[in-house]
């Protein structure tokens, strides 16, 4: 550990004042620091650099390559590849964030650790929204890099989409500038698979006035409805009627849970979010109504507000594991079915697995311009599986997992290998054909990845 200790203390000496280098596993500080959305798999690092500039992070790549040291970013601590072990140091971007809206361009660009609240919260004064995930706490500046799917994706499409610009540390230390006319084959490949390019530093966006949501809020009508499985079928006829409605654009989730508080009956949670009126989304949403759920409700949420009905998901701790597979044939009743029976299984033989849900999220139709040169490449797909798999019990992560395999496998059924498509921010196992669409678009991606990072300072990917 001599080359640590020799690097560390050259680090800590060009770091800026108010930046951090932890080094006690046992300190409340660098405790602090570990704390992730899931433990699961959660190493411990050797050290943790929390810079508050851009010239720390900067300094902190460059001494780690010199000295060949592993590292690891982390913004909101939900990725499952935010951990090293002892052979590496985490860089913690937490204490550098921000949000600045240039008010002529409307483009928004945000720092390292900024968290999706702090950029709903940022932009909402001027009215501007922007594609956000459904997390609070989700770092932004990864979301993006990985895809991006969004509620606003029929409206914006993608976040990754969205990229305007980027600053980024290469895998050589540079501090670079990445736009449509410095570096543009490195804003393509940032644009779905920038976290395999270097350490984005900061990344500028666009913005989109509250007027295109329909009205000066940043409103939307969400809406929420559980049903008994006995009734699937119906409520299968209903959502088909709203997936297939041109006028409104609409976006959400078809769930498999528990039902809350108890969480001892299995339910169907329809949680459709459109962009309308309160008595268009009446009108559209009354299909649902006419079904006979157990419990409905139909309310407001602003941009700002976003995701805050989620923060429960958002705790830290215990194991969880979210995998999202885009679904290209799009909707499938017969496959939803059997979603329902596989989460039973699970609950049936892991009881602490009962937070756990399967669901299938849509956006439909899409109105928006869209960017299709970018290497995320997936903007044609409308649904996706998002399985969240969210338990305690070590004995459970084997079943778990290949519980997390049949809800896949099942959503593919029917579907040529060819075409299945992996989520790239949940996912670096599938082979690069499911998360990265067609022979050229992965040429174009490992070539720039031999050019920019030939020995895979930023993972193996690619190489």
């Amino acid at each position: 550990m001599g080359k640590f200790h020799t690097s560390l203390a050259a680090l800590a000496a060009k770091l800026s004042t108010d930046a951090k280098l932890l080094m006690k596993p046992e300190a409340a500080e660098f405790k602090a620091s570990m704390e992730r959305w899931s433990d699961l798999d959660v190493k411990v690092p050797f050290a943790i650099v929390q810079p508050v500039e851009e010239g720390d992070i900067v300094v902190s790549v460059q001494i780690a390559v010199q000295a060949g040291i592993p590292f690891v970013p982390v913004s909101g601590s939900h990725s499952s590849w935010s951990t090293i072990g002892r052979e590496g140091i985490i860089i913690d971007l937490s204490h550098y964030k921000g949000v600045s809206l240039d008010t002529s361009t409307h483009e928004a660009t945000v720092k390292g650790g900024t968290l999706m609240k702090e950029l709903q919260t940022a932009l909402h004064p001027h009215k501007r929204f922007t594609a956000v995930g459904n997390g609070n706490t989700v770092g932004v500046i990864p979301y993006y890099l990985g895809g991006g799917i969004s509620i606003y994706t029929p409206l914006i499409g993608y976040g990754s989409e969205n990229i305007i610009a980027a600053k980024l540390v290469t895998a050589k230390g540079e501090l670079v500038t990445v736009s449509a006319t410095e570096n543009p084959e490195l804003l393509w490949a940032l644009r779905g698979a920038g976290q395999f390019f270097g350490l984005v530093t900061e990344l500028t966006i666009k913005t989109y006035p509250y007027s295109l949501l329909g009205n000066d809020d940043g409103q939307r009508m969400c809406g929420s409805y559980i049903f008994s499985p006995e009734k699937t079928d119906e409520v299968c006829a209903a959502l088909e009627n709203i997936f297939q409605n041109n006028q409104y654009a609409s976006a959400g989730h078809f769930m498999v849970v528990q039902a809350p508080p108890e969480l001892k009956d299995q339910v169907l949670l329809v949680a459709p979010q459109v962009f309308c009126s309160a008595d268009e989304a009446a009108k559209l949403f009354q299909p649902l109504v006419d079904v006979g759920p157990l419990q409905q409700g139909l309310f407001p949420s602003t941009f700002d507000k976003h995701s805050d009905q989620l923060d429960w998901v958002c705790a830290k701790g215990d194991f969880k594991r979210f995998t999202q597979n885009g679904l290209p044939d799009g909707w499938n009743r017969d496959h939803f079915k059997k979603l329902a029976q596989l989460h039973a299984e699970l609950v049936a033989n892991c009881p602490d697995a009962v937070r756990s849900g399967y669901t299938v999220e849509w956006h439909s139709p899409c109105k928006a311009h869209r960017e299709p040169e970018t290497s995320f490449g997936h903007e044609k797909v409308d649904f996706w599986l998002n399985v969240l798999s969210w338990y305690t019990d070590t004995a459970n992560h084997e079943f778990v997992a290949a519980m997390d395999k049949k809800a896949q496998d099942a959503t593919r059924a029917g579907t040529h290998e060819e075409a299945f498509v992996s989520y790239t921010n949940s996912s670096r196992e599938d082979p690069l054909e499911y998360r990265y669409k067609g022979a050229e678009r992965i040429a174009k991606l490992k070539a720039l990845k031999k050019q920019y990072d030939p020995t895979g300072v930023f993972t193996k990917q690619l190489l």
